[in-house]
């Protein structure tokens, strides 16, 4: 039974990462930290630093429709990718206001791939993440980077 290698879609959470990462070196920030997305590794995904001004990102990933466990390579998953995004989109969201207390004097972002799903909640809550002082950015499939509010 071979598992299915969710890391290899570009839309897995460590590539999104990877990919703002960049784009944010390319556009005059200095990255201070990075999660090990890969163990699961808890905290802030991306941290960067530029002009004496600091970002905290927290990132999603897009569900894939299969399992990362081995055990269960064999099986689809009984969730739809659609609705398991919006779980991870509130939990981002969340994950973004704690952010907020934990780093005050600092911007907070979050950062998804670009799937219609997410341009939808984004457009659905953006008057809030605009009150709220959090940022967005969208990564595509070719490393594009959009950022929203920031």
């Amino acid at each position: 039974m071979t598992a299915v290698d969710v890391t290899a879609d570009w839309y897995w959470e460590g590539n999104v990462v990877r990919a703002l990462a960049q784009f944010l070196s390319e556009s005059g920030w200095t990255i201070t930290g990075l999660a090990d997305t890969r163990s699961k590794a808890r905290g802030v995904d991306l941290e960067a630093t530029k002009a004496g001004e600091t970002l905290v990102v927290e990132a999603k990933g897009y569900p894939s429709s299969h399992y990362r466990d081995p055990r269960k390579a064999a099986e689809k998953k009984s969730t739809n990718p659609a609705s398991q995004a919006q779980q991870w989109y509130s939990h981002a969201l969340l994950k973004g206001m704690r952010l907020q207390n934990l780093y005050p004097e600092s911007k907070v972002a979050l950062a998804f791939p670009d799937f219609p799903r997410y341009r939808t909640l984004y457009g659905e809550t953006e008057g809030g993440l605009r009150q709220l002082g959090i940022g967005l950015f969208f990564v595509r499939e070719n490393g594009e980077v959009t950022p929203l509010d920031m």
